[in-house]
């Protein structure tokens, strides 16, 4: 079994970004995987109090994408363009900021952008975190996958 921490938008809320590392150090995922805009690079030397590996790949109100590249090499995060592909326990997995027009072929497609949660589909499950950040829609989420149900648990940060 394979659980994965997911987050998006966090357009620079750190007292969100560190309620959301503190769920996923206590739900100790596999892997925490970020959808994008994170926006500036203190965002991610907040993360790097992560217990777990993270992936993040970039989002559309990500500027700075050389300087937050820098900052991720120098804290040894995976910073990708989207969609960005992965495996874990034997489970694909495609990363994009944006939502899928046709997705790709995959187990999960995992974005952002929206703000909303999503949850749905069997092939590939489609989820979308929400917002952390809470500017939108006034509340902010996290998630955590199980790839062998494809259950979904979102949590209020």
């Amino acid at each position: 079994m394979s659980r994965v921490g997911i987050i998006s938008d966090t357009h620079d809320r750190l007292d969100k970004v560190r309620q959301a590392v503190a769920l996923f150090n206590r739900l100790k995922p596999d892997r925490v995987v970020h959808c994008g805009d994170i926006v500036a690079q203190f965002v991610l030397k907040e993360m790097k109090s992560l217990s777990v590996p993270l992936t993040v790949v970039f989002g559309n109100c990500d500027g700075d994408r050389a300087g937050l590249r820098r900052r991720a090499d120098e804290l040894g995060f995976a910073l990708h363009e989207g969609p960005f592909g992965f495996e874990l326990g034997g489970k694909r997995f495609v990363v994009s900021h944006q939502p899928p027009g046709e997705p790709p072929v995959c187990d999960f497609y995992l974005h952002g952008h929206t703000h909303k949660l999503r949850h749905e589909g069997s092939s590939p499950v489609v989820i979308n975190p929400g917002e952390a950040c809470g500017w939108l829609f006034g509340r902010s989420t996290a998630a955590l996958l199980d790839t062998d149900t494809a259950g979904v648990e979102f949590f209020d940060l």
